[in-house]
């Protein structure tokens, strides 16, 4: 039986339960996509097409107005603050920043057409780090995998992990959501709800995207700044081991001098002792530290380390250093278009 229309999903049992939304079935086909941005209610618009090479090319036109990839993510600057800011510059706002009545498309919308033809593309992400790729797979029997810490290879991950439960017709932010995770699957953070600490707009996720490849994410693989990082990534591993494993393990053994419990006679039981104590912390250490499936979203920041302003990020990598390196789940891949 339909609920009645006052009614809200608090009166569900399932919290993400909406009668009122119609059940959608979904091939995340780009030509139905691309019908409705181009066609509102009353017809077709009067606008050039928008689709992909569109968005790409109205990029170029207020590139130079916006802030780096990282600023974007960090400060996640609003809609009205980047209108502003194009207007100051004596540029014209693109469709994702215009309202309704003056031709605005959803940056949702936008963002999912735009990854979207990447994926029917099988456009596969960068391959950086070869090397390391590879000897992680090695080390950890295919287990652990490199880690996305560009933004824009996150963004795409996420997005391709639900590109074909992405609904072809023009739907709001929060129905996008629930056919999402109605389908079992994870909802990317850019679409999440923004009271979520997860999330980030979804167009700012679409900016940093159409900024991939240009000059203002050189710096995001910066050789310098990924060396930096991960040296103090591994560092601040180094020190959990010795903290978390070394030290419980010799707190055992100086505890029981101090209390003048060990001995000569016995010194080597409790050498035993400690080293059964620093096995528990180990497995303990290894318990906390290796990544998990369930990690995956967010841990390092919304967008990964360069989401997160430099103190931030030094503490998430800090916090979690062994994520820095290496993740649970294998980089998505887009699947091969089929006829």
């Amino acid at each position: 039986m339909k609920r009645n229309q006052s009614n809200n999903d608090d009166d569900s049992v399932d919290s993400n339960y909406d009668a009122d939304m119609p059940t959608i079935h979904s091939t995340g086909s780009l030509d139905a996509l691309e019908a409705a941005i181009n066609t509102s209610k009353g017809g077709t618009t009067s606008l050039t097409k928008y689709d992909a090479a569109a968005i790409r090319a109205e990029f170029k036109t207020y590139q130079s107005t916006l802030p780096s990839p990282d600023k974007l993510l960090q400060q996640e600057h609003s809609f009205m603050f980047l209108r502003t800011k194009m207007a100051e510059s004596k540029v014209e706002p693109p469709r994702l920043l215009r309202y309704k009545d003056d031709g605005g498309i959803k940056p949702h919308l936008a963002l999912c057409y735009l990854l979207l033809s990447e994926y029917e593309a099988c456009k596969e992400l960068k391959k950086r780090n070869l090397i390391f790729t590879t000897l992680v797979r090695l080390l950890s029997f295919g287990y652990l995998h490199n880690q996305l810490n560009n933004p824009a290879d996150f963004i795409r991950d996420q997005f391709y992990r639900v590109a074909h439960a992405v609904p072809t017709i023009n739907v709001s932010p929060d129905v996008l959501r629930k056919t999402i995770r109605n389908r079992g699957l994870p909802v990317p953070n850019y679409f999440l709800d923004p009271e979520d600490d997860k999330q980030f707009p979804p167009h700012i996720a679409l900016l940093v995207i159409l900024q991939d490849g240009e000059k203002e994410s050189r710096k995001m693989d910066n050789i310098l700044h990924r060396l930096g990082f991960s040296l103090f990534a591994f560092v601040a591993l180094l020190l959990r081991i010795i903290l978390e494993v070394i030290g419980g393990a010799g707190a055992i053994w100086g505890g029981a001098e101090v209390a003048k419990l060990r001995t000569a006679e016995n010194a080597e039981l409790w050498r035993w002792i400690s080293i059964g104590a620093g096995v528990l912390c180990f497995l303990r250490f290894v318990t906390l530290n290796v990544p998990q499936k369930e990690d995956e979203g967010g841990i390092l920041g919304p967008a990964g380390p360069w989401s997160l302003r430099l103190p931030a990020r030094l503490r998430a990598v800090c916090d979690h250093p062994f994520h820095y390196f290496v993740r649970a789940l294998p980089p998505s891949r887009p699947r091969k278009k089929k006829n």
